[in-house]
């Protein structure tokens, strides 16, 4: 608990610094952070880009192998038939309880 404090504590002092800055100082700043952003960004849609071509290269191969090997189901919910008859049992009759709520 004392570490969060500590980086909030951290994380005021930044903010502070940064809030007493000058308007175009904090746009110098902005300008510098820039390239770093950006790479960020590519660095995202690279993951996204290569996950996708993950699933693209692997769904095909597992729906291929599933169909060869006889495990691949295709049952929706529609289709489910219970094997045996279901039996309903009536609960309870429900009684009302009173709650008082005492602050």
């Amino acid at each position: 608990m004392i570490q969060i404090l500590q980086y909030y504590g951290r994380y005021r002092g930044f903010r502070d610094r940064f809030g007493g800055l000058p308007s175009w100082a904090r746009v110098v700043l902005f300008i510098f952070a820039v390239p770093g952003i950006v790479m960020l960004l590519l660095s995202l849609l690279a993951f996204a880009v290569s996950l996708l071509a993950l699933l693209i290269l692997t769904v095909p191969v597992y729906r291929l192998l599933a169909g060869l090997s006889g495990s691949a189901r295709d049952e929706s919910p529609d289709d489910f038939v219970p094997q045996q008859p279901v039996t309903v049992v009536q609960d309870a009759p429900r009684r009302h309880v009173d709650v008082k709520i005492i602050e």
